[in-house]
């Protein structure tokens, strides 16, 4: 009787882990949802919200294999999609594509990637992350593609980007705000890319069919609203 009251405990707790809220959320993003998150089980003790992270390809990839009901990305990513529905859209902020620079080297403005100190610029994928899309964006719109394309070392998210210049295995790299404000002590610096060069991105948390009707979906959602939360996503550019 006592083994099987046993297992019958360990079901128990493996279905409520399995009930958990999933989500998925930009790999740019990690600190500041990761922050939200603890915000959100600290006011709603007890409700436990699962987050995956990952560039676009990975996180689509995901998605149609679990139960996922929300995504934190760019809104144009999340809309050009096919496989995916999503029913509605709650504005989280602006994401802010920056040029952050190693500890050691010289960089005043975007006319600089083409000074010869400059060797290697990192950049995540275009077809996979957000990030990706704008730098090559603000590459061609500025021209600059063709005379730094031999520079430029793409990679897979903006982490990895951020990663490589703050161990100056590149000399820039192309990501976002947050990921630079995140690491300013690692980085020499960073400048923001005009925004005339790429067209505006808009952090959203998209919802699925299935968060229309889970309590703590929406719960979650009406915390994103919260000035708790805005705090947060401010604090890391957003």
């Amino acid at each position: 009787m006592r083994k099987l009251l046993m297992c019958m405990c360990i079901l128990c707790l493996g279905h409520a882990a399995s009930d958990d809220l999933k989500i998925a959320v930009g790999a740019g993003y990690k600190k500041p949802v990761l922050e939200v998150l603890k915000a959100y089980e600290q006011t709603y003790q007890g409700q436990k919200i699962d987050a995956m992270y990952g560039n676009m390809a990975q996180i689509f990839a995901h998605a149609k294999q679990m139960e996922i009901t929300l995504v934190i990305a760019d809104k144009k990513f999340l809309e050009k999609q096919k496989e995916l529905s999503f029913v509605n859209y709650e504005k989280i902020g602006e994401g802010i594509a920056v040029i952050a620079y190693a500890k050691g080297v010289s960089f005043n403005n975007i006319e600089d990637l083409k000074n010869e100190q400059i060797k290697t610029i990192a950049m995540p994928e275009a077809k996979k992350a957000i990030y990706g899309d704008a730098g090559i964006e603000f590459l061609n719109t500025t021209k600059l593609y063709e005379s730094l394309k031999d520079k430029l070392i793409v990679v897979a998210t903006v982490p990895q980007v951020s990663s490589y210049v703050n161990t100056h295995e590149v000399d820039v790299g192309i990501m976002n705000l947050t990921a630079a404000l995140d690491n300013i002590d690692k980085l020499g610096g960073y400048i923001k890319i005009p925004q005339e060069y790429y067209t505006p991105i808009e952090i959203v948390a998209g919802s699925l069919k299935a968060c229309e009707s889970d309590k703590i979906c929406q719960e979650f959602i009406a915390f994103l609203k919260t000035p708790k939360a805005k705090e947060i996503f401010v604090k890391y550019g957003l």
